[in-house]
């Protein structure tokens, strides 16, 4: 069970500080996870490290970090954990964890602070599942040695594909935000998920298409719109050349017969 004692959420340093605990540590579990670059003590040599770097600090576990030159924007939890949950949750102590998911970690971050002052009858549950949550969300970065150029802005994207396959996604268009050429996308987003920008495309699209297909029961030409086709007759071609049937045999193998 996790107990939250303090989360400080987007706090912005302006001036010079030092947190130094490298005596005796503090009472309480820390996750620290500063927005902006920042500074970190490890085997008594200072270290800086870019935005979305976190750290884990057990309780009574010494540590010292301050800010750079630049801005500095704090987020931090403060939290207690019985037996169960230490041993079942584990993160590196005192090492740099280069996040892949950033945005989730510091939406749940915002969330848990939110939660944190409210008191209703299930606010212990629901401070112990978020942070698991979090938890979880921090251990898939676990396996990162250093930052990964443009990771977290690709990761974005593909994850915006995801949520809304119905856009007119292109190279061209991300191209323009990302301020980076079509090669130099389309190279680093194969390297990092072993996919490529234009194969994500069509797998987020089938795969809406599949759920419309199973739990509604709209019109194939309506699931092509609103999964991103312009024309049905494309929709029901990439389908089955995926899937190895059509739309339709689809949907007969797999409804489930929704009201919708």
């Amino acid at each position: 069970m996790f107990d939250v004692k303090c989360v400080v959420v987007n706090c912005k340093v302006t001036e010079q500080f030092v947190c130094d605990f490298t005596t005796t540590g503090i009472s309480n579990d820390m996750i620290l996870v500063p927005n902006t670059e920042f500074k970190v003590k490890i085997d008594g040599e200072l270290h800086t490290f870019p935005a979305n770097t976190a750290f884990f600090y057990p309780k009574f576990t010494p540590f010292y970090y301050t800010r750079t030159e630049n801005e500095y924007i704090d987020y931090f939890i403060h939290f207690t954990r019985d037996k169960n949950t230490v041993s079942e949750y584990t993160l590196p102590v005192g090492q740099p964890i280069y996040l892949n998911d950033p945005k989730t970690v510091y939406d749940l971050i915002r969330i848990i602070a939110s939660e944190n002052w409210h008191e209703g009858n299930n606010r212990s549950e629901i401070l112990n599942n978020l942070m698991k949550t979090l938890f979880l969300k921090i251990m898939e970065s676990t396996g990162n040695n250093s930052p990964k150029l443009h990771y977290n802005e690709l990761y974005g994207i593909r994850s915006r594909i995801y949520l809304h396959p119905e856009y007119d996604w292109s190279l061209e268009s991300i191209s323009e935000v990302l301020h980076m050429s079509h090669n130099n996308i389309h190279r680093l987003y194969k390297e990092y998920f072993d996919t490529t920008f234009l194969n994500d495309v069509i797998a987020s699209r089938l795969r809406q298409s599949k759920d419309y297909l199973s739990h509604t029961n709209y019109s194939i030409n309506t699931i092509s719109e609103y999964c991103g086709y312009k024309n049905v007759e494309h929709f029901c071609r990439q389908f089955k050349k995926h899937n190895g049937i059509t739309p339709k045999e689809y949907r007969q193998q797999n409804s489930r017969k929704a009201a919708i």
